[in-house]
């Protein structure tokens, strides 16, 4: 049987992209603990649209980590 896909998120048969924000960084993202996007009910749908949705979570993340470097006085 084939592995869960990294960064898949299945509850009660909807389907999200889901990622960790370090500690570090959720001060500058609302004091949230992750990043969620919804990807729909249909798996394969999910799957085709899970890459997409995490590019655009990892640049909310990055985002966060140059206004933390800012703050920090490193341009």
């Amino acid at each position: 049987m084939a592995r869960q896909p990294r960064y898949l998120l299945n509850r009660d048969g909807r389907y999200f992209a889901r990622l960790v924000i370090p500690k570090s960084l959720r001060l500058f993202l609302d004091g949230k603990t992750e990043l969620r996007e919804a990807l729909g009910p249909d798996r394969r749908i999910a799957l085709s649209r899970l890459h997409s949705a995490v590019a655009g979570l990892q640049s909310k993340i990055a985002t966060a980590e140059r206004q933390e470097q800012r703050r920090e006085g490193n341009p």
